[in-house]
């Protein structure tokens, strides 16, 4: 009913979150499909695997900074409209290419960078964009809505773009996700409020850059959060570089069974989604986030622990997968709330360019690391060797003031002191 309530009270909130909810399904499904493309119509192994899935996240680290400077001088919605515009056609070039004889790993890494580079766009304008059209007390919710659309994604995208491939192929199964980056650009041109208008002072690139990157270093829950963000996030591309490989060549699955096990572990996002508002305004923020990592960071454990033949292994993967992005939903709601609460709305797109490029530049190399490891260590060592980063990680948050935290702190001024924690008593 909350929800509702939102939707209501901000048309311009539902236009958004609508057309979001549709590009992240078709995402889903090129998380599957583009990766199958590669493994079934160009035979590419584990380092071949781990360079593109860098190659999706190198542009965080490339161009996630200047972007953010963009964001925060000009209005967002157009730049997230430019971003689509762009990766569609893009998507809808890998079958065409893939149809004619054309399609080969350089190019298809080419086509992969070009999405990563709209994809950072999107990012970080989105994320930078909602605090724009929604009330600070809305955050949670805002943010909730928009995290239940990315799990219920995860779940239906992954099994919807297994059944595409066997029935398309994995290449043609990639027109959906074009299809649905065009719905989006409808759903955003549909919004009527106009942006608030950005500030007048314009410095140089590089000195607005700089100022952000002194933000996030100066805040302390920023910083802890881009450190430990960084640490999952290469961890999180590890295993991913990994995951269908291992799945696919070691556990013997098929595309389709591989569809539906990642679906039915993104059942823990979407239930994670669907609880963290709840749960973050009945309980002390603070104790949610430390049970969400406890949860999420400990899941991946079960992944490795399943070899061929292991009686209900089928079972197991799908339970760590269930844990994994549960515990990662209501963290994700809980961090993103928390950077924003503390950002003030004319630094908001620096500091989302700036703990981006850190996070997903350091997540970029987990994939290149993971691949490697596959190749030298197998896969399932490799596996065993991100859990142990996922474990590290989870005892730096727990040691950390975040768990401490009774609810959301006020926003903190560039150059003035830090906030001061709201802490639990």
């Amino acid at each position: 009913m909350r929800s509702i309530g939102l939707f209501r009270r901000n048309p311009d909130f539902a236009r958004f979150w609508a057309g979001e909810t549709v590009s992240l399904f078709g995402t889903q499904i090129s998380g599957l499909a583009l990766p199958l493309t590669a493994l079934l119509v160009l035979n590419v192994g584990a380092t071949e695997m781990g360079i593109l899935r860098a190659l999706a996240f190198l542009p965080f680290l490339v161009v996630a900074l200047p972007f953010g400077a963009l964001a925060d001088r000009h209005a967002r919605r157009p730049l997230m409209i430019a971003a689509n515009l762009i990766r569609a056609p893009l998507v809808m070039l890998v079958p065409v290419l893939v149809a004619t004889g054309l399609l080969n790993l350089p190019v298809l890494a080419v086509i992969v960078l070009a999405i990563g580079v709209c994809t950072v766009l999107f990012e970080v304008c989105w994320l930078a964009y909602v605090p724009d059209i929604v009330a600070r007390e809305d955050l949670i919710r805002a943010n909730g809505r928009v995290s239940a659309s990315a799990s219920a994604a995860e779940f239906a995208g992954p099994g919807l773009g297994g059944a595409l491939t066997q029935w398309l192929t994995a290449p043609f199964a990639l027109l959906a996700n074009g299809l649905t980056y065009l719905l989006s650009v409808a759903s955003l041109l549909s919004i009527r409020s106009r942006e608030l208008p950005r500030t007048a002072v314009k410095r140089r690139i590089a000195s607005e850059i700089a100022g952000g990157l002194r933000f996030i270093a100066g805040e302390p829950f920023l910083r802890l959060l881009t450190v430990t963000g960084a640490a999952y996030n290469f961890c999180y591309m590890f295993v991913e570089a990994l995951l269908i490989l291992y799945l696919v060549q070691q556990l013997g699955f098929s595309p389709g069974v591989v569809g539906l096990v990642i679906a039915l572990g993104a059942l823990g996002g979407l239930a994670g989604a669907a609880c963290a508002g709840t749960l973050l305004h009945r309980f002390r923020f603070g104790r949610v986030f430390a049970w969400a990592v406890v949860i999420g960071y400990a899941g991946p454990a079960l992944i490795p622990a399943v070899a061929a033949g292991t009686p209900g292994g089928t079972a197991v993967v799908v339970g760590g997968l269930f844990l994994m992005r549960a515990g990662l939903a209501v963290s994700n709601v809980a961090g993103t709330s928390l950077r924003q609460a503390v950002t003030p709305p004319e630094m908001m797109g620096r500091m989302t360019a700036g703990m981006r490029t850190i996070s997903w530049g350091i997540g970029t190399t987990g994939a290149l690391v993971g691949g490697l490891a596959g190749d030298l260590l197998g896969l399932r060592f490799a596996l065993w060797v991100a859990v142990a980063g996922f474990l590290g990680t989870g005892v730096i948050v727990l040691l950390s003031r975040i768990p401490g935290l009774s609810e959301l702190p006020e926003p903190a001024r560039p150059g003035a002191a830090p906030t001061s924690p709201v802490e639990r008593r």
